[in-house]
């Protein structure tokens, strides 16, 4: 009897401490917010004697996305997002965030070979995948 009146009265603390749970919704700033992220820095130009090609243009559900690569004898010398867009300022401050991690892990690969970054996977998968296209088109071209 006396487990059982333990056991109610734990079970009725974690309802109470469980009811009490707050959470809040990420902040969305709108588009003259002066936080806003910072613009994405241009890339480097291309390399002399590289070749380079535009990959697919692809769309998640929250961004449009293509990626240029410059390839020079078979290994990736050089990338340029073409195209970046979000639906919104939580998206584009995400993109903005993760387009130059991944512009710079690709250039140190020499390759799509790179991780997604946190917090940003759609974006991520989707800029990796058209960077891979790119590479294809311009080794093709090369």
């Amino acid at each position: 009897m006396r487990r059982a009146v333990v056991a109610l009265v734990l079970t009725a603390m974690a309802i109470v401490l469980l009811a009490r749970y707050e959470t809040t919704p990420p902040v969305t700033r709108s588009a003259d917010d002066p936080r806003k992220p910072p613009a994405i820095p241009a890339p480097a130009p291309a390399p002399e004697g590289s070749v380079s090609a535009a990959g697919p243009v692809l769309v998640t559900p929250f961004s449009a996305i293509q990626v240029k690569a410059s390839v020079k004898d078979g290994r990736l010398v050089g990338v340029e997002t073409v195209a970046l867009s979000g639906d919104g300022p939580h998206t584009d401050a995400l993109n903005a965030r993760a387009e130059p991690i991944l512009r710079e892990r690709a250039l140190r690969a020499g390759s799509a070979d790179v991780d997604v970054v946190t917090g940003a996977t759609s974006t991520s998968e989707i800029w990796i995948e058209s960077l891979q296209g790119a590479i294809r088109k311009a080794r093709r071209a090369g």
